[in-house]
């Protein structure tokens, strides 16, 4: 079985936040200052070389100053991101939290290179680099460096600024395979959809207003958010109170953990309704459709992209999750994903037969499906 990089790599960054924030600014910035360190013991072999004037050095101590500014800085800075976004910022101003970051960064950045160039350098490098000579930088050099140093790490800055935006746009373990060109042509596919839909939402949104009711579909889809993480489901898109989440099936060890994660869903509800009666006045449930088939993925948009799943089977899977109200059902499958799924005894599956879905000439048959109760 192939291993399913985009949702161990979701799953490690739901899990270990801080671990995912600092590994990825460390890993950045150690391959950031190895190419600024060569580009400078390039550039000045060959200015050595254009005025005639010899400089025995070694690479070694470049590769390993660049490893220890990459490191030190990128886990100063992924803690600062951890820090700052989910504690100090957390709903706050983009605006404020970018300002605020770019002054500690700048800081950070300061401190960093006087490190490196009172300890680091000077006391264990600066020997190893300048092999056999008395050869020594004077001060204005320096000075010259920090610039240069100041203006690179700006622009390195912004762009991995824009690889996290990237990331959390598309979710993590997804820009690699975007880079790599995975979804650049059309890709066929076998997933589960599941299409969660909150129930009654007309009704909380009169009672409620637009704005708690905006703050109530935000803290259900966070929470949903951390739940498909343990069982392996990967976000597609929200659509107003609707949810879309799928699982590729050549991932899968067993199938039924997609039912598994619905009834984890609707328990956590039930289990918080209290909280929730307290600060939203309403308990939230959600009804859905699930149902299993080919897909297409490709990266679509200019302007604005996004990967997006075509087929045949988003669209059966949104017509059985309409028939919820129809038949009075919290969820409801195809008869193909009940085909393939083993071990169902912890839940009941009522067959409501062949049923028509609108837009469709075929019938589908699909279940009712209920936990069993002990």
């Amino acid at each position: 079985m192939k291993i399913n990089y985009t949702a161990n790599a979701r799953k490690y960054a739901f899990q270990h936040p801080l671990i995912s924030a600092i590994l990825i600014q460390t890993t950045f910035w150690i391959i950031a200052f190895l190419f600024l360190s060569l580009i400078l013991h390039y550039a000045a072999n060959g200015f050595g070389k254009i005025y005639q004037v010899a400089i025995p050095s070694s690479i070694k101590p470049i590769i390993v100053i660049s490893f220890a500014m990459g490191l030190l800085y990128g886990a100063s800075l992924g803690f600062l991101d951890f820090f700052f976004y989910r504690k100090l910022f957390k709903g706050k101003s983009t605006g404020a939290l970018i300002l605020v970051k770019s002054i500690f960064y700048f800081l950070v950045m300061i401190m960093m290179f006087f490190f490196v160039k009172e300890i680091i350098w000077e006391r264990f490098l600066y020997h190893l680099y300048f092999l056999n000579t008395s050869f020594n930088l004077p001060e204005e050099a320096w000075d010259d460096y920090f610039k240069l140093t100041m203006i690179y790490v700006f622009f390195m800055s912004i762009m991995i600024s824009f690889l996290i935006q990237v990331n959390t746009k598309f979710g993590p373990g997804v820009l690699i395979p975007l880079l790599m060109g995975r979804y650049a042509n059309p890709k066929e596919e076998e997933r589960i959809f599941i299409f969660l839909d909150l129930k009654s939402s007309t009704t909380h949104a009169e009672k409620l207003g637009h704005v708690k009711y905006s703050k109530l579909i935000r803290d259900c889809f966070l929470h949903i958010n951390y739940i498909s993480v343990k069982y392996g489901a990967e976000i597609y898109q929200y659509v107003g109170d609707e949810v879309v989440l799928s699982w590729p099936t050549n991932h899968l060890k067993n199938p039924l953990i997609t039912i598994d994660f619905y009834f984890a869903c609707y328990n956590y509800f039930v289990e918080k309704k209290p909280k929730y009666l307290k600060k939203h006045g309403v308990l939230p449930q959600f009804k859905a459709g699930m149902h299993i088939g080919k897909v297409t993925a490709v990266e679509v948009g200019d302007v604005k992209r996004e990967i997006a799943f075509h087929g045949d089977t988003l669209n059966v899977t949104a017509r059985i999750q309409a028939k919820c109200n129809e038949l009075d059902a919290d969820l409801i499958i195809s008869e193909d994903l009940k085909s393939i799924l083993e071990n169902t005894k912890s839940y009941e599956f009522i067959s409501q037969g062949l049923v028509p879905l609108k837009g469709r000439k075929q019938e589908v048959g699909i279940y009712k499906v209920l936990q069993e109760t002990s």
